[in-house]
Protein backbone atom coordinates (compact mmCIF):
# COMPACT_ATOMS: atom_id res chain seq x y z
CA UNK A 1 0.00 0.00 0.00
CA UNK A 2 1.35 3.39 -1.01
CA UNK A 3 -0.11 6.53 0.58
CA UNK A 4 1.17 9.76 -0.95
CA UNK A 5 0.48 13.42 -0.24
CA UNK A 6 2.11 15.17 -3.20
CA UNK A 7 3.20 18.77 -2.88
CA UNK A 8 3.29 19.30 -6.64
CA UNK A 9 1.88 17.84 -9.82
CA UNK A 10 -1.08 18.31 -12.14
CA UNK A 11 -3.52 20.79 -10.62
CA UNK A 12 -1.55 21.23 -7.39
CA UNK A 13 0.31 24.42 -8.32
CA UNK A 14 -2.90 26.37 -7.63
CA UNK A 15 -3.66 25.10 -4.12
CA UNK A 16 -4.04 28.68 -2.96
CA UNK A 17 -7.05 29.12 -5.25
CA UNK A 18 -9.91 27.02 -6.55
CA UNK A 19 -9.62 23.24 -6.84
CA UNK A 20 -11.56 23.36 -10.12
CA UNK A 21 -8.47 22.65 -12.22
CA UNK A 22 -7.56 19.48 -10.34
CA UNK A 23 -11.18 18.30 -10.25
CA UNK A 24 -11.38 18.74 -14.03
CA UNK A 25 -8.10 16.86 -14.49
CA UNK A 26 -9.40 13.93 -12.46
CA UNK A 27 -12.45 13.70 -14.71
CA UNK A 28 -10.17 12.37 -17.47
CA UNK A 29 -10.99 8.67 -16.99
CA UNK A 30 -14.67 8.80 -16.00
CA UNK A 31 -17.12 11.62 -15.48
CA UNK A 32 -18.49 12.09 -11.96
CA UNK A 33 -18.58 9.14 -9.54
CA UNK A 34 -16.98 11.11 -6.71
CA UNK A 35 -17.81 10.04 -3.16
CA UNK A 36 -17.36 11.41 0.34
CA UNK A 37 -17.89 10.17 3.87
CA UNK A 38 -21.66 10.08 3.49
CA UNK A 39 -22.37 10.61 -0.21
CA UNK A 40 -22.08 8.61 -3.44
CA UNK A 41 -22.01 9.63 -7.11
CA UNK A 42 -21.25 13.28 -6.40
CA UNK A 43 -20.88 15.38 -9.59
CA UNK A 44 -17.67 17.32 -10.21
CA UNK A 45 -19.36 20.74 -9.91
CA UNK A 46 -20.57 19.89 -6.42
CA UNK A 47 -17.08 18.73 -5.40
CA UNK A 48 -15.54 22.01 -6.51
CA UNK A 49 -18.21 24.11 -4.83
CA UNK A 50 -18.05 22.27 -1.50
CA UNK A 51 -14.24 22.43 -1.26
CA UNK A 52 -13.90 26.03 -2.45
CA UNK A 53 -16.43 27.44 0.02
CA UNK A 54 -15.05 25.56 3.03
CA UNK A 55 -12.43 28.12 4.07
CA UNK A 56 -12.08 30.73 6.77
CA UNK A 57 -9.29 32.97 8.07
CA UNK A 58 -6.79 31.84 5.46
CA UNK A 59 -4.39 34.22 3.74
CA UNK A 60 -4.76 34.77 0.04
CA UNK A 61 -1.61 32.78 -0.74
CA UNK A 62 -2.26 29.98 1.75
CA UNK A 63 -3.08 26.44 0.64
CA UNK A 64 -6.82 25.79 0.49
CA UNK A 65 -6.84 22.04 -0.26
CA UNK A 66 -4.58 19.00 -0.56
CA UNK A 67 -4.52 15.72 -2.45
CA UNK A 68 -4.05 12.26 -0.96
CA UNK A 69 -3.33 9.27 -3.22
CA UNK A 70 -3.91 5.70 -2.07
CA UNK A 71 -2.37 3.02 -4.28
CA UNK A 72 -3.06 -0.58 -3.18
CA UNK A 73 -0.62 -3.21 -4.37
CA UNK A 74 -1.74 -5.89 -6.83
CA UNK A 75 -1.69 -8.44 -3.98
CA UNK A 76 -4.00 -6.20 -1.92
CA UNK A 77 -6.32 -5.68 -4.88
CA UNK A 78 -6.52 -9.45 -5.44
CA UNK A 79 -7.36 -9.90 -1.75
CA UNK A 80 -10.43 -7.68 -2.05
CA UNK A 81 -11.20 -8.61 -5.66
CA UNK A 82 -10.84 -4.94 -6.68
CA UNK A 83 -14.36 -4.51 -5.27
CA UNK A 84 -15.39 -0.83 -5.69
CA UNK A 85 -17.48 -0.94 -2.52
CA UNK A 86 -14.52 -2.21 -0.52
CA UNK A 87 -12.26 0.43 -2.05
CA UNK A 88 -14.69 3.13 -0.92
CA UNK A 89 -14.87 1.60 2.57
CA UNK A 90 -11.09 1.52 2.71
CA UNK A 91 -10.85 5.15 1.58
CA UNK A 92 -13.12 6.23 4.43
CA UNK A 93 -11.04 4.22 6.90
CA UNK A 94 -7.87 5.89 5.56
CA UNK A 95 -9.40 9.34 6.02
CA UNK A 96 -10.27 8.48 9.63
CA UNK A 97 -6.55 7.86 10.09
CA UNK A 98 -5.80 11.13 8.27
CA UNK A 99 -7.92 13.04 10.79
CA UNK A 100 -6.49 11.18 13.80
CA UNK A 101 -2.92 11.75 12.63
CA UNK A 102 -3.16 15.50 13.33
CA UNK A 103 -3.37 14.77 17.06
CA UNK A 104 -6.23 17.23 17.59
CA UNK A 105 -8.98 14.81 18.54
CA UNK A 106 -10.90 15.15 15.28
CA UNK A 107 -12.60 12.46 13.15
CA UNK A 108 -13.38 11.88 9.50
CA UNK A 109 -16.67 13.76 9.85
CA UNK A 110 -14.66 16.85 10.84
CA UNK A 111 -13.15 16.91 7.34
CA UNK A 112 -14.48 17.97 3.96
CA UNK A 113 -13.17 15.55 1.34
CA UNK A 114 -14.16 13.86 -1.91
CA UNK A 115 -12.55 10.84 -3.55
CA UNK A 116 -12.53 9.10 -6.90
CA UNK A 117 -11.35 5.62 -7.92
CA UNK A 118 -9.27 5.33 -11.09
CA UNK A 119 -8.13 2.14 -12.84
CA UNK A 120 -5.45 3.36 -15.23
CA UNK A 121 -2.00 4.85 -14.78
CA UNK A 122 0.53 6.06 -17.31
CA UNK A 123 4.31 6.19 -17.21
CA UNK A 124 5.92 9.40 -15.99
CA UNK A 125 9.41 10.91 -15.68
CA UNK A 126 9.98 9.25 -12.29
CA UNK A 127 9.55 5.74 -13.74
CA UNK A 128 12.80 3.86 -14.22
CA UNK A 129 11.68 2.43 -17.56
CA UNK A 130 11.17 5.98 -18.88
CA UNK A 131 14.54 7.15 -17.54
CA UNK A 132 16.46 4.36 -19.29
CA UNK A 133 14.48 4.73 -22.50
CA UNK A 134 12.66 1.38 -22.41
CA UNK A 135 9.23 3.00 -22.72
CA UNK A 136 7.93 6.43 -23.59
CA UNK A 137 6.34 8.79 -21.13
CA UNK A 138 2.53 8.67 -21.08
CA UNK A 139 2.14 4.98 -21.96
CA UNK A 140 -0.44 2.93 -20.08
CA UNK A 141 1.06 0.74 -17.37
CA UNK A 142 0.37 -2.97 -17.52
CA UNK A 143 -1.43 -4.96 -14.85
CA UNK A 144 -3.93 -3.90 -12.20
CA UNK A 145 -3.43 -0.15 -11.59
CA UNK A 146 -6.47 0.76 -9.47
CA UNK A 147 -5.84 3.71 -7.14
CA UNK A 148 -7.78 6.44 -5.32
CA UNK A 149 -7.47 10.23 -5.51
CA UNK A 150 -8.77 12.22 -2.54
CA UNK A 151 -9.17 16.01 -2.40
CA UNK A 152 -9.47 17.34 1.13
CA UNK A 153 -10.05 20.88 2.40
CA UNK A 154 -7.39 22.45 4.56
CA UNK A 155 -10.07 23.93 6.80
CA UNK A 156 -12.02 21.84 9.27
CA UNK A 157 -15.62 21.11 8.25
CA UNK A 158 -17.15 24.54 8.89
CA UNK A 159 -20.76 23.34 8.98
CA UNK A 160 -19.97 20.79 11.69
CA UNK A 161 -17.71 23.23 13.55
CA UNK A 162 -20.49 25.85 13.67
CA UNK A 163 -23.02 23.29 14.81
CA UNK A 164 -20.78 22.06 17.63
CA UNK A 165 -19.88 25.61 18.60
CA UNK A 166 -23.52 26.60 18.95
CA UNK A 167 -24.21 23.45 20.97
CA UNK A 168 -21.47 24.43 23.43
CA UNK A 169 -19.28 21.44 22.59
CA UNK A 170 -16.29 23.57 21.56
CA UNK A 171 -14.47 26.32 23.41
CA UNK A 172 -11.90 27.21 20.74
CA UNK A 173 -12.60 30.39 18.85
CA UNK A 174 -11.61 29.27 15.35
CA UNK A 175 -11.79 26.09 13.27
CA UNK A 176 -8.62 24.11 12.71
CA UNK A 177 -6.43 24.60 9.66
CA UNK A 178 -5.06 21.16 8.80
CA UNK A 179 -1.94 20.81 6.65
CA UNK A 180 -0.49 17.36 5.98
CA UNK A 181 2.60 19.04 4.51
CA UNK A 182 3.57 20.71 7.79
CA UNK A 183 6.98 19.94 9.27
CA UNK A 184 5.48 19.76 12.77
CA UNK A 185 5.14 16.25 14.20
CA UNK A 186 3.14 15.87 17.40
CA UNK A 187 4.46 19.12 18.89
CA UNK A 188 3.23 19.98 22.39
CA UNK A 189 4.63 23.49 22.80
CA UNK A 190 4.57 26.72 20.84
CA UNK A 191 2.01 28.34 18.57
CA UNK A 192 1.39 25.14 16.59
CA UNK A 193 0.47 21.99 18.49
CA UNK A 194 -0.09 18.60 16.97
CA UNK A 195 1.26 18.26 13.45
CA UNK A 196 1.25 15.52 10.84
CA UNK A 197 3.78 12.69 10.68
CA UNK A 198 3.62 11.48 7.08
CA UNK A 199 5.59 8.31 7.82
CA UNK A 200 3.21 7.45 10.65
CA UNK A 201 0.24 8.09 8.36
CA UNK A 202 1.54 5.61 5.79
CA UNK A 203 1.83 2.97 8.51
CA UNK A 204 -1.65 3.75 9.84
CA UNK A 205 -3.19 3.47 6.38
CA UNK A 206 -1.53 0.10 5.85
CA UNK A 207 -2.73 -1.17 9.23
CA UNK A 208 -6.25 0.07 8.47
CA UNK A 209 -6.35 -2.04 5.30
CA UNK A 210 -5.17 -5.13 7.16
CA UNK A 211 -7.70 -4.60 9.94
CA UNK A 212 -10.70 -3.84 7.73
CA UNK A 213 -10.13 -6.71 5.28
CA UNK A 214 -8.25 -9.26 7.40
CA UNK A 215 -5.15 -9.13 5.22
CA UNK A 216 -2.21 -11.19 6.49
CA UNK A 217 0.56 -8.88 5.29
CA UNK A 218 4.04 -10.36 4.76
CA UNK A 219 6.90 -8.35 6.24
CA UNK A 220 8.29 -7.75 2.75
CA UNK A 221 5.06 -5.87 1.83
CA UNK A 222 5.09 -3.51 4.81
CA UNK A 223 5.85 0.19 4.70
CA UNK A 224 8.50 -0.37 7.37
CA UNK A 225 10.34 -2.81 5.13
CA UNK A 226 10.21 -0.55 2.06
CA UNK A 227 11.23 2.52 4.06
CA UNK A 228 14.15 0.70 5.69
CA UNK A 229 15.39 -0.65 2.36
CA UNK A 230 15.46 2.91 1.02
CA UNK A 231 16.63 4.88 4.04
CA UNK A 232 18.04 2.37 6.56
CA UNK A 233 21.65 1.47 7.31
CA UNK A 234 23.32 -1.59 5.82
CA UNK A 235 22.89 -3.44 9.12
CA UNK A 236 19.18 -2.52 9.42
CA UNK A 237 18.52 -3.68 5.86
CA UNK A 238 20.32 -6.97 6.47
CA UNK A 239 18.31 -7.68 9.62
CA UNK A 240 14.97 -7.06 7.89
CA UNK A 241 15.95 -9.13 4.84
CA UNK A 242 16.79 -12.05 7.12
CA UNK A 243 13.49 -11.70 8.97
CA UNK A 244 11.53 -11.49 5.71
CA UNK A 245 13.26 -14.58 4.30
CA UNK A 246 12.62 -16.55 7.49
CA UNK A 247 8.96 -15.53 7.42
CA UNK A 248 8.67 -16.55 3.77
CA UNK A 249 10.04 -20.02 4.53
CA UNK A 250 7.62 -20.38 7.44
CA UNK A 251 4.66 -19.41 5.26
CA UNK A 252 5.71 -21.90 2.57
CA UNK A 253 6.03 -24.67 5.15
CA UNK A 254 2.53 -23.96 6.47
CA UNK A 255 1.08 -23.97 2.93
CA UNK A 256 2.79 -27.25 2.04
CA UNK A 257 1.55 -28.87 5.24
CA UNK A 258 -2.00 -27.72 4.50
CA UNK A 259 -1.83 -29.09 0.95
CA UNK A 260 -0.64 -32.48 2.17
CA UNK A 261 -3.64 -32.76 4.48
CA UNK A 262 -6.09 -32.16 1.65
CA UNK A 263 -7.34 -35.28 -0.23
CA UNK A 264 -6.14 -35.60 -3.80
CA UNK A 265 -8.72 -34.56 -6.38
CA UNK A 266 -10.11 -37.27 -8.66
CA UNK A 267 -9.03 -40.18 -6.41
CA UNK A 268 -11.97 -41.96 -4.83
CA UNK A 269 -11.35 -43.48 -1.40
CA UNK A 270 -10.96 -47.27 -1.44
CA UNK A 271 -14.19 -49.10 -0.59
CA UNK A 272 -13.88 -51.80 2.06
CA UNK A 273 -14.41 -55.39 0.85
CA UNK A 274 -17.88 -56.50 1.97
CA UNK A 275 -17.98 -59.42 4.38
CA UNK A 276 -19.56 -62.61 2.97
CA UNK A 277 -23.10 -63.37 4.01
CA UNK A 278 -23.55 -65.94 6.72
CA UNK A 279 -23.59 -69.47 5.36
CA UNK A 280 -22.26 -68.47 1.92
CA UNK A 281 -18.82 -69.64 0.88
CA UNK A 282 -16.96 -66.92 -0.97
CA UNK A 283 -16.24 -67.67 -4.61
CA UNK A 284 -12.70 -68.69 -5.37
CA UNK A 285 -11.20 -67.41 -8.59
CA UNK A 286 -10.51 -70.31 -10.93
CA UNK A 287 -6.82 -70.56 -11.85
CA UNK A 288 -4.98 -72.53 -14.53
CA UNK A 289 -3.95 -75.84 -13.01
CA UNK A 290 -0.78 -75.79 -15.13
CA UNK A 291 1.00 -72.50 -14.58
CA UNK A 292 2.64 -70.97 -17.62
CA UNK A 293 6.35 -70.74 -17.86
CA UNK A 294 7.67 -67.36 -16.90
CA UNK A 295 8.40 -65.13 -19.85
CA UNK A 296 11.59 -63.19 -20.17
CA UNK A 297 11.73 -59.53 -19.36
CA UNK A 298 12.22 -58.67 -22.97
CA UNK A 299 8.94 -60.25 -24.13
Amino acid sequence: MIAKIPSSGAGLSQRSGSCAGLVAYLEKEVQGEWFSLESEDVPAAEVTQALDRNKRNLNRDADKYYQVILAPSQAELRHIGSDPEKLRAYTRAAMEQYAANFGKGIEGKDLVYFAKVEHERTTGPADRAVQVGEVKRGQAKAGEQTHIHILVSRTENLARYTERKQAGELERKNPYHLSPLTNHKDTQRGVVTGGFARKQYSERVEQAFDRVFGYDRPLSETFRYAYTMQHGTTEECAVLRTQALREQHQRQAVQEAAQQKQPQRGVAPASPTPAPEKGVTPAVERTNPKPERSRGIGM
